[in-house]
């Protein structure tokens, strides 16, 4: 109960703040000029007074996250920004926050290793491979590096699975919900603040994190909400991927197969993302097929997905020419789409064949069992050839 009143004081805190409009709207230290950021001593303007008193609880933040105390941590964090919501510390002290409410949440059995932190474990798992820190973790240690191949190579479901527990456990404590709530602050009330890259990727890798953790703990209206919040802040390319994708993954589990086959084609084509930026082009490829098909009323009624359907199969068959190392899992995958949509056609014909039948059609008859035959060679080649290298 004391953090639910805690969180809701800061947000009344937050919005009585605010200077003008209706959203809330962060000003930051009093001074001339632009937002810089000064290691040491935060956001500040030209001529700005640093609070002493502010620095001070910052300097408690600091100390309760260093040492391991997150519950007082979290405390002195929504001190802080009650006491000081337009000061230069503020976003550090609630991105602390976040972080902090990562670790208290975490499952005491299952889920991933204790012994990392949760958001160092979701970098080592959603990196591109180009990531400099990413190749930097892996250089230091030969055992680093092993483990992060093997864990890497979990495909989406399993990693799902894996991260499930710490997320069980952070929604049934609470502290995903306070999580969501702290980064909905941080981007829309301190906007300002993320044109400043020290602010801007970190407020957008924490945010990433917890939508996967809601994804996870499987609160899709949260993740669809936040997602969107994040995507207006334009994050960086690997974020932006990583969120288009988990977004979509939440709309098509919440039944919506159109909107989640827009989302993942806005991946795939429209984000302006390369495969160096996101490794999960092909995969929002893939399920832009599936929940296109899954938007169809039903084969006998509309048959107009499964025809489109073929129709991006033909763009991942250039694809995969241009893309030869994906990996055999995934290319079955679209083998297994491709071999639906046409059976749906080929059923389509030998159903109008089987009714001409019974009326006594037999010219009509012959028509449709020729067409679905076409259908079945057709299949089987191009089956045959997705089955083939590359």
């Amino acid at each position: 109960m004391k953090t639910h009143a805690l969180i809701a004081m800061l947000s009344l805190a937050l919005l009585a703040a605010c200077k003008q409009g209706p959203e809330p709207r962060y000003e930051g230290p009093k001074g001339n000029g632009r937002l810089v950021y000064q290691p040491g001593k935060g956001i500040v303007r030209k001529d700005s007074i640093a609070s002493s008193d502010e620095a001070a609880l910052f300097q408690a933040v600091e100390k309760a996250f260093t040492q391991g105390r997150m519950q007082d941590c979290v405390n002195l964090s929504e001190q802080l920004s009650l006491n000081f919501p337009e000061g230069s510390r503020v976003a550090e002290a609630i991105q602390l926050r976040i972080a902090a409410r990562l670790a208290l949440g975490r499952a005491q059995e299952g889920g991933l290793p204790r012994s990392v932190p949760l958001d160092r474990l979701l970098f080592l798992y959603l990196a591109p491979d180009d990531d400099p820190r990413l190749r930097e973790l892996v250089a230091r240690d030969r055992g680093i590096a092993d483990y992060a191949k093997e864990f890497r190579a979990n495909d989406f479901v399993d990693f799902i699975k894996r991260l499930a527990p710490d997320a069980d456990a952070m929604y049934s404590s609470n502290q995903l919900g306070a999580a969501l709530l702290d980064c909905r602050i941080l981007i829309t009330y301190y906007l300002p603040v993320q044109e400043l890259r020290e602010f801007r990727h970190r407020t957008a890798e924490l945010t990433r994190d917890i939508a996967w953790l809601a994804f996870a703990a499987r609160s899709y209206n949260d993740v669809v909400e936040i997602c969107d919040d994040l995507l207006a802040l334009n994050p960086p390319p690997a974020v932006k991927g990583d969120t288009l994708f988990i977004k979509a993954h939440a709309q098509r589990l919440n039944g919506a197969h159109f909107i989640a086959a827009e989302s993942f084609d806005r991946l795939y084509r429209q984000a302006g993302l390369r495969d160096t930026d996101t490794r999960w082009r092909p995969y929002a490829l893939l399920w832009s097929i599936n929940e296109i098909m899954d938007s169809s009323k039903g084969p006998i009624y509309d048959l107009v997905p499964y025809e489109h359907a073929l129709e991006l199969i033909g763009e991942y068959e250039l694809y995969r020419i241009e893309n030869p190392n994906l990996s055999d899992k995934l290319k079955d995958q679209f083998v297994i789409l491709c071999e639906r949509a046409y059976d749906v056609l080929i059923l389509r014909d030998t159903n109008a064949a089987d009714t001409y039948s019974r009326l006594g059609e037999k010219d009509a008859r012959d028509q449709y069992l020729k067409n679905a035959k076409n259908w079945e060679s057709e299949r089987d080649k191009r089956i045959a050839r997705l089955r083939s290298s590359p």
